[in-house]
Formats: structure tokens, sequence, C-alpha cells
């Protein structure tokens, strides 16, 4: 079975993770065909099924012990990541501009009461046109025209994931095999 491992908030304020490293740490836990994309830790491999939690924990206490940090890792199948690249509330943003659409990927289904607390003053104070809909467990965010210019910042009680622009979702897709 593959599986994508999505790492949290690695190689950002001097939480470094080398992807040959990573590939190592991956490969030692008995993983095979075991790819990276890009350098904020996307991981693609193969292995039995396993339940998804399960692979989390091993990679984190891999990371963990190679890296001396801890990131949670979301891991998902690719029955779950057809799931998400389907489930795409904003197919135009996708299709027109998807370097400024993420996908936030989650351990668990985000706090829908804090994201609406949230961001009824977020809008008050500094909105775009930023757009964010919860679709399971994961959260998509249209940032209009400027990432960089947003002060859209979820906060931490929301939810635990990881943010990945369109292109990369899709060609984590691809190296799934979809």
């Amino acid at each position: 079975m593959r599986y994508a491992a999505l790492l949290r908030a690695v190689n950002v304020g001097g939480r470094k993770v080398t992807m040959a490293e990573l590939r190592s740490a991956a490969a030692d836990l008995g993983f095979s065909e075991v790819q990276t994309l890009l350098a904020s830790g996307n991981l693609v491999f193969e292995t039995k099924a396993t339940p998804a939690g399960s692979l989390e924990r091993k990679l984190e206490a891999a990371i963990d012990s190679t890296f001396g940090l801890f990131s949670d890792v979301m891991v998902r199948d690719p029955g779950e990541w057809k799931a998400i690249l389907e489930a795409n509330p904003f197919p135009e943003k996708a299709s027109r501009d998807p370097a400024h659409l993420v996908c936030m990927v989650c351990k668990e289904t985000p706090d829908a009461a804090v994201i609406a607390t949230y961001l009824k003053s977020f809008r008050q104070k500094h909105d775009k046109g930023e757009q964010l809909k919860i679709v399971g467990r994961e959260i998509f965010i249209d940032y209009g025209a400027s990432i960089g210019q947003s002060k859209l910042l979820l906060p931490k009680k929301a939810a635990t994931g990881t943010a990945r622009n369109w292109n990369t979702m899709l060609k984590l897709g691809e190296m799934l095999g979809l």
C-alpha cells in the first residue's frame, strides 16, 4: 500500500530536516519505494496496509530520534488523497491560480467553532477576500491574490495540521498513482 506523509513545520525557523535523511529514516522503518517532494517534508512510501495513526506515530518517533525534533505527521492513503483532491471547494481557483490555493491536511477534524470565531474577528480587521472551507479533516484556503500579504493565521487550537499549495497536492497525488 502506498501512503503520503506530510511533516509539519520542518525546514523553517531552524527546524532542519534533510530529505535524504528523511528517506533513510523511512527506509529504516521498513518502508520501500521511499520518495520525497520538495524540501518541506513531503514523503511517499510503500508498506503493508497499516492504520494511518500507527504510521504517524512511527514516523514522528523516527523524526525525533533522527533529527532531535518533534514534528506532527499526517498520513493519507491513495483513496483518502483522491477524496481530498475531489472535495476541493475551490475548483476554479485550483485551475486558474493553484499556487494561492492551500489545503491544510489535519490530524483530526478541525474545530469549526474556534475557526468561525477567529474568522469573525479576522474579517473585521484584516479581510483581503480570503475564503476558507472545512471539508472532513481538511481545511481549504483560497488566499486571493497573495498569501504573503494575508494576515490569515488559524489559531493552533483550531487544528493540528500542515498546509500545502494545490500544485504540491496534485504532485503528491501523482506520486501516489492518482
